[in-house]
């Protein structure tokens, strides 16, 4: 039930962000996800959104509590796109927003990734083949605090997006499509916070926990079942990417090896 619940939470999410968004990429093609997260960073729930924006959004969250960890507040949110901490190319752009309690206990993380239309770089798309450094791709943004007691800091993110040597190309679009992002973050906060007032923080925290114990159960009975492998794909270029799975049966684990 709660598994249920968590999970509903984000699917509101991900239909406010749809229904709010400006772009086509995320409007109509539905290039975005949505997940909450407990205090710590550590996934919760998500929708059925993009694997590749899930997978690291966590990352995401807990690179923030490492850098600015002692600068979040109530009424914050931030935005991010950084590779090095968590995103993934820079046209996927984070919004995260924490939850506090009116006491202003630090409660959970609600986060939403979408894809945005363009983000600077050398070609429109902000995804060249023949980059040879991240500033031809785009603006690179690291945890700015977009939002700062309740209040969205439009200008400041509008001269981000509009600077360095190959800008944005429609910063007002990414405005557009950042605050449907908030819409949806906002979503999530208030569901969250209905979930505690019915079932109290301390059952809510405890089915999270339980959620996660779950899911690293159900994980390790498919590594007891899995063997190890290797493959090595060679590019157009020359060079070649390989991957190698280690996995140990008896304890239930795996080394993925790049």
């Amino acid at each position: 039930i709660f598994n249920n619940l968590f999970m509903s939470i984000a699917e509101q999410m991900g239909l406010v962000l749809e229904n709010t968004a400006a772009s086509i990429n995320i409007k109509e093609r539905l290039d975005f996800s949505c997940a909450i997260f407990n205090a710590t960073g550590a996934l919760i729930a998500n929708a059925p959104h993009m694997p590749s924006h899930l997978g690291s959004m966590g990352e995401s969250i807990t690179t923030l509590i490492r850098d600015r960890g002692g600068d979040i507040s109530a009424g914050d949110a931030y935005v991010q796109n950084a590779p090095y901490n968590g995103g993934t190319h820079l046209p996927d752009i984070t919004i995260i927003k924490p939850i506090f309690s009116d006491d202003g206990e630090l409660l959970f993380y609600v986060a939403s990734r979408g894809h945005h239309t363009d983000i600077g770089g050398k070609t429109p798309g902000s995804a060249p083949a023949d980059s040879t450094s991240i500033e031809e791709e785009g603006i690179v943004i690291d945890n700015f605090k977009l939002v700062k007691n309740d209040c969205f800091r439009e200008q400041e993110i509008y001269e981000i997006l509009t600077s360095g040597r190959w800008p944005s190309r429609n910063p007002e679009m990414n405005i557009a499509d950042l605050k449907a992002q908030l819409a949806a973050c906002e979503k999530g906060a208030r569901e969250l916070e209905k979930m505690v007032a019915h079932y109290s923080l301390e059952t809510v925290h405890s089915y999270m926990l339980h959620v996660q114990n779950n899911a690293e159960e159900a994980v390790r009975r498919v590594l007891a079942e899995l063997e190890g492998g290797k493959f090595t794909y060679k590019m157009d270029c020359g060079s070649q990417i390989s991957v190698a799975i280690s996995v140990d049966q008896k304890n239930r684990t795996a080394v993925v090896d790049f």
